[in-house]
């Protein structure tokens, strides 16, 4: 296993990331600014503390892009079965869930690869960006759920036989 990756007793394993957070100016009209959004999860830590800093990268009076560090992608076994899914999907990402205020810069709080915990975030009006899975992460999720993911046996359901019971309800 990677030295970057990290293994605790509770069978979570965590994958330090850092976020690209991008403005784009769309000045149109004195009361249109323009909007932040996530735009790219990079493997790794890509700042000089631990802590959840943001570093400019690039401004101008079009876009302005900020790095965000200090984050870690944490699985669980419950999860894994939605991993498989989002690994298997059309366009597989990981999902950063934001608290911002109107015209503020985003506040990453959490990254996660789960539909599950993306889709109850998102119902309680945070704000999920999804972005593309770096090829690092994509491989270190995969392995994980190759060994925790075992998919459930289909089963065929037995049809119910509505005749043998509307005959047993008329007789009675």
């Amino acid at each position: 296993m990677p030295s970057h990756v990290q293994t605790d007793t509770t069978g979570r394993t965590e994958f330090p990331v850092s976020l690209v957070l991008e403005f784009q100016s769309t000045r149109t009209s004195a009361w249109s600014g323009g909007q932040w959004q996530v735009v790219e999860a990079l493997a790794g830590q890509h700042g000089a503390s631990q802590r959840r800093d943001a570093v400019p990268l690039h401004k101008d009076e079009a876009v302005e892009r900020m790095l965000c560090s200090g984050y870690r992608l944490r699985l669980h076994r419950d999860d894994a079965e939605s991993y498989y899914c989002n690994l298997m999907g059309e366009r597989p990402s990981l999902f950063v869930v934001c608290g911002e205020e109107s015209g503020e810069r985003p506040q990453p709080t959490l990254v996660t690869a789960s539909y599950g915990e993306a889709a109850s975030y998102s119902e309680t009006d945070e704000n999920v960006y999804a972005v593309a899975i770096p090829p690092e992460i994509y491989r270190w999720i995969e392995a994980y759920v190759l060994e925790h993911y075992v998919p459930e046996k289909r089963r065929k359901r037995k049809r119910d036989n509505w005749k043998d019971e509307a005959q047993s309800r008329s007789a009675g």
